[in-house]
């Protein structure tokens, strides 16, 4: 089974799209507040900690070495397994880009929203519907000053309305964004490193765009505009896009990871007195891997190893603005992957380690991530957990950590996985089921051991490592017996595949995951 966007036809989104591309005309505005220049609604209770989230961009489960890796070495990254907890189970909502933030942020699966799988471009509106709770509402309203620094790649402009498909402001105001969700501050690139737009936001404007030379984003040729869409989203949109004018706000790809983990420092540095969120979202280690100079050769596998070297500098930065500060001790610092990693087998290196799979799959190499967690005094050190979590669990966990509550329809997909976190959970799940998605809209659901893929091939984009497909309709694996997902029983066991498809139906149909 396969659960896709993709259409036969042009849709009247499309054509909308279409026609109104290169109408933005509306020139830049006033300039952007300071960093943590608001604050939350309410005061928050010293006790209630800081917390950071840092979101690696493609990093793979044996892309660092506390995972095992020895071609990188990530002392920064280790530092925080080993003053901290360790998720061997830890999982990504889907295998690529924006579905996974969707996720983190709301605690929702994307595949419930207009865009269903795949990533949103250039062009596309604000994926985050102005009105559901977010991890940065929620802490906001707790008292929390919150702020978003490195890749949104979630759309900016109307969520609703045919008018939201004539595509972002990029001369005006990019309004709704960021603040519009929660946050009181932002700094970051819109989609990709290296992708169009190659410019920095900073809350509602690009960053150096002169009114003389505005910028537009339109498609390199129309046939291939269209064809991308009527492939969504197997056919890359990001491919098919262009940027023209707006050359001073242009930014070199090298100095990116400097620029945004200062930009980040400064609102540690700015809110210290004050309980803070930070989602902080490096470029690294997505291609184009374009690491300072500084950094290349500093790894034993090439460019791609120089970059994660630099992401480790940029995690290594955060924990020593803590130190200095004094804030290690009263801060959740969380590390993890927006999904697994683009394959590389080179110099003895293994961007997944000895899973199947990579980024865009539905297989473990695309979603099992990484994922650290340190909190002086509540964590154990040196800890590590077996439990099944996922990044959609991030709202429900903060919430619980505030002690705030949701709203009846917030975080529909989201566990509180705070037990897991501080070592309290035991045996005991903290999260019964997780649905996994793919790039090509191909699903998986996991229970327990058991790992359903509701159809054949890895979902990928593209297929990188050809299936070992047989003649079962779908994949089953047992991953306690079977982690690398090499011997399929999905038609030794139909009432397992029974019991799983009915409950992804369940899940699918009823908006929730969690009850």
């Amino acid at each position: 089974m396969e659960h896709s966007s993709s259409s036969s036809s042009i849709s009247r989104r499309d054509m909308l799209r279409l026609s109104a591309l290169g109408a933005m005309s509306a020139h830049l505005g006033a300039s952007s507040p300071a960093p943590g220049a608001s604050s939350g609604s309410k005061k928050a209770s010293s006790g209630r900690p800081n917390i950071i989230v840092i979101l690696a961009d493609d990093l793979g489960y044996g892309d660092v070495s506390c995972h095992g890796a020895t071609k990188v070495q990530t002392p920064n990254i280790d530092r925080l397994a080993s003053e901290g907890v360790l998720f061997t189970d830890a999982h990504s909502p889907s295998s690529v880009c924006t579905p996974t933030r969707y996720g983190l942020l709301t605690g929702r699966y994307c595949w419930r929203t207009w865009a269903q799988s795949g990533c949103v471009w250039a062009d596309d509106p604000l994926l985050i519907e102005e009105d559901r709770m977010t991890v940065a509402k929620l802490l906001k309203s707790e008292g929390y000053v919150t702020g978003c620094v490195g890749k949104w790649h979630l759309g900016f402009g109307k969520t609703s309305g045919p008018e939201r498909w004539s595509g972002p402001n990029w001369n005006g105001q990019l309004r709704p964004g960021p603040p519009e969700v929660g946050f009181d501050y932002y700094f970051g690139h819109p989609t990709v490193n290296g992708t169009t737009p190659t410019v920095y936001i900073e809350n509602h404007h690009v960053v150096g765009l002169e009114k003389k030379d505005p910028m537009r984003i339109v498609p390199r040729d129309p046939v291939s505009y269209i064809h991308s869409y009527l492939e969504r989203p197997r056919n890359g949109v990001n491919v098919v896009l262009r940027m023209e004018g707006g050359k001073a706000a242009i930014h070199e790809l090298e100095e990116m990871a400097a620029t945004e983990t200062s930009k980040a420092v400064l609102f540690i540095e700015r809110n210290r007195a004050k309980p803070f969120f930070l989602y902080f979202s490096p470029a690294n280690i997505h291609g184009p891997h374009r690491p300072n100079a500084k950094f290349k050769g500093a790894s034993q596998c090439g460019v791609r190893g120089d970059f994660i070297h630099e992401l480790d500098w940029v995690v290594g930065e955060i924990l020593k603005t803590l130190d200095r500060l004094n804030l290690a001790d009263q801060t959740l610092v969380v590390f993890s992957s927006d999904n697994g990693g683009d394959f590389f087998e080179q110099f003895g290196h293994k961007s997944n380690g000895e899973l199947r799979g990579e980024k865009t799959t539905v297989w473990e190499g695309g979603h099992r991530v990484p994922f650290l967690a340190r909190w002086p005094g509540k964590i154990k050190a040196g800890a590590r957990s077996d439990q099944m979590i996922a990044l959609t669990d991030t709202l429900a966990t903060c919430a619980a950590i505030v002690g705030g509550s949701l709203p009846p329809n917030a975080g529909p997909d989201s566990f509180n996985i705070l037990p897991a976190l501080l070592g309290q959970a035991g045996d005991k799940p903290v999260r019964d089921s997780l649905v996994m998605d793919s790039w090509g809209g191909l699903m998986a659901i996991r229970q327990g051991p058991w790992k359903l893929i509701l159809g054949k091939g890895s979902g990928g984009r593209p297929e990188k490592r050809p299936s070992k497909d047989d003649d079962a309709p779908g994949q089953l694996y047992n991953l306690a017996d079977d982690l690398r997902e090499q011997k399929n029983l999905y038609n030794q066991h139909p009432e397992i595949v029974q019991r799983l498809t009915t409950l992804f139906e369940t899940i699918k149909n009823e908006g929730r995951s969690q009850a």
